[in-house]
């Protein structure tokens, strides 16, 4: 009777590994729609945005699941992929594949009980994600490109579901960061594979001929750039407090991150990063406290 419960604990905890729910801090752009429209303090529209949120996270977990099967002899012979559960064969393809649709046919649902402007979004995000990992991913820039899309895909669809105005400036930060974020993660790929780069990511033999420290240093700028641009032209309404007294802790955020990834290589997995550089986490907390006393003032 234990034994047959362990099993089936060790089973169910594969089958959660295969969604990667510590991804799932990627969604918390959704939320910025109903944060900057001023609307996050309605509970209906807080409700919408948690529920596009989730929407978000069950389709990046389909994908992850898409990703993870077709990958699954690629990453046998990577040097850390090669735990993922399809590629230890923890889960088998049916079951993964059965799984990933199942995921995606929920997010849809969640998706619509808010518009089907959103759920078409939803469904338009699983497509381009899965054209990534079919094709996208192995063209270098267009890949980073295509990992930036779907966080701008994210950002507004968070402002469509609280039936917000799109924010020229959302959409430019979000596209910038996640470039910027991107580019981290091809510098680390590139790094830990020692030149091995035709076995793993084919793109990454494209990014072996550029200086990804200078284009993510520019990059960088460019985003604290848009958010100081940002952070100056947005109306004030009266406030107490002007949204610029939030960019202190952006810098701080960016210039750590870029450290780490430049001095520590520890740009692999940005969502893991979050949790465990207290800097990193500090500064974007403070951030967070601060946007709020800016809305509340």
């Amino acid at each position: 009777m234990r034994v047959a419960t362990g099993r089936q604990a060790y089973r169910l905890s594969a089958y959660l590994r295969l969604m990667r729910p510590h991804q799932w801090t990627k969604n918390a752009v959704v939320l910025a729609g109903v944060v900057f429209s001023g609307q996050a303090n309605e509970p209906a529209q807080l409700l919408r945005a948690c529920l596009a949120a989730i929407a978000f996270c069950l389709v990046s977990s389909a994908v992850y699941v898409f990703n993870d099967w077709h990958d699954r002899d690629e990453d046998r012979l990577h040097p850390t992929k090669c735990s993922r559960p399809i590629a230890a064969r923890e889960v088998d393809s049916a079951s993964a594949l059965l799984l990933g649709g199942a995921l995606l046919v929920v997010s849809i649902v969640v998706a619509l009980l808010i518009s089907p402007t959103l759920a078409g979004m939803i469904l338009v995000y699983a497509i381009l994600m899965s054209a990534y990992t079919l094709w996208l991913r192995s063209v270098a820039v267009i890949d980073v490109l295509t990992i930036a899309s779907g966080f701008v895909l994210r950002a507004i669809g968070g402002t469509v579901a609280v039936t917000a105005p799109i924010s020229m400036w959302l959409f430019v930060c979000t596209l910038l960061l996640a470039l910027m974020l991107g580019l981290g993660k091809r510098r680390h790929e590139l790094r830990i594979l020692h030149g091995e780069t035709s076995h793993h990511r084919p793109s990454l033999a494209g990014y072996a001929r550029i200086d990804l420290d200078r284009v993510m240093l520019g990059v960088g700028l460019l985003t604290l750039g848009a958010y100081a641009l940002y952070s100056v032209a947005v109306p004030t309404y009266g406030r107490s407090l002007p949204m610029i007294a939030t960019l202190p802790f952006v810098v701080l955020a960016i210039v750590r991150y870029l450290y780490l990834v430049f001095q520590r290589n520890l740009g692999g997995s940005p969502e893991v990063l979050l949790i465990r550089d207290r800097p990193l986490l500090l500064s974007i907390a403070v951030w967070s406290v601060t946007v709020a006393l800016v809305l509340a003032s």
